[in-house]
């Protein structure tokens, strides 16, 4: 049995490719279960999980030991953040499982966060370890691959059109790394364009008065991706953002500023340096200005890149060695 162990609190990157992992396990016949080291009440993600029929479980304070201790030799703990990494790695001491942990946070911290990833890297000895970047690889103290997210792709292109008056999305948190401040001012810049938003966060107050359209937090991007043209992703830090691979899967053509592993993904006329990232405006304006035909054309390319490189089956003969089913 796999568990893929996480204290998670709202949806984003790292929930999304929990999803995603979860579903290929099941694709490939491998037990999977979703563990929450707490329970939030109206998180989106329990309706995703029962959507997809994985099982998933909450931990108590009181049933944390019980859940280790109960654990074989042959049962693998994929945590995901610092807090689910950590109280794994401590009860490896006493269990036999294998531990696997996924370093995701490409952004620096600061304060109790910063203390608490510190002493996630430390221990880090203790399990295998995987990172969603290059960038996030180099940083860790103890022996790291490089795992990059991936998404599940459909077998045949998603064929469609752009809209008369280009869709413009930002998705994710609303936060400074994200840099929901950027996209703002990106929109004011783009007057021929409609501008969306889809996420929340602690700079929320930025969009009040703003002439985009917010839709808040959503459960998932499945249905909203088909409204979008393009996805702007402003960002001072990532790792390698599910967002982008959704809407690249989704026909959506994505320019991002030179962060994370994005330069992996992306060719080099749809990312710029991140300290250049005013002149995201000017691609978005060009792209409005050449027509369908030159969307179109990029649309096919990233869809076709994330199917060769970032999809589920090109990803699982390396995830099977490391759940040791290889």
């Amino acid at each position: 049995m796999i568990y893929l162990l996480v204290d998670s609190s709202g949806f984003g990157g790292v929930e999304s490719h929990i999803q995603q992992l979860a579903m290929l396990l099941q694709s490939q016949q491998v037990e999977v279960e979703v563990v929450f080291l707490q329970h939030y009440p109206s998180h989106p993600q329990y309706v995703q999980l029962k959507l997809h029929r994985i099982p998933y479980r909450f931990l108590s304070d009181s049933s944390v030991t019980g859940f280790f201790r109960r654990l074989k030799g042959s049962d693998v703990v994929h945590a995901h953040g610092y807090k689910a990494s950590i109280i794994s790695r401590f009860f490896s001491l006493f269990a036999p499982f294998h531990v696997v942990t996924t370093f995701h946070a490409g952004e620096r911290l600061s304060g109790r966060l910063a203390c608490y990833e510190w002493i996630n890297r430390c221990t880090a000895g203790l399990s295998d370890n995987l990172a969603v970047s290059e960038q996030i690889r180099k940083a860790q103290l103890f022996p790291c691959k490089l795992q990059r997210n991936f998404v599940h792709c459909q077998k045949e292109m998603i064929k469609r059109e752009r809209h008369a008056t280009l869709q413009v999305g930002f998705v994710g948190r609303l936060s400074h790394e994200k840099a929901i401040d950027r996209f703002v001012l990106l929109s004011h810049q783009l007057p021929d364009c409609e501008c969306h938003v889809f996420g929340d966060g602690e700079q929320a107050h930025l969009l009040e008065g703003e002439a985009l359209t917010w839709h808040g937090s959503v459960p998932s991007m499945a249905s909203y991706w088909q409204h979008l043209d393009v996805l702007l992703m402003p960002s001072r830090a990532e790792g390698m953002p599910m967002a982008a691979l959704e809407a690249m899967e989704n026909g959506v053509v994505v320019l991002s500023t030179d962060v994370g592993e994005m330069r992996s993904l992306l060719k080099s006329d749809c990312i710029v340096a991140e300290s250049d990232w005013l002149s995201l405006s000017t691609r978005v304006i060009d792209l409005e200005r050449e027509g369908s035909g030159s969307w179109l054309a990029l649309s096919h390319y990233q869809q076709q890149r994330v199917k060769a490189h970032f999809s589920a089956d090109a990803c699982w003969p390396e995830l099977a060695k490391i759940y040791r089913l290889a």
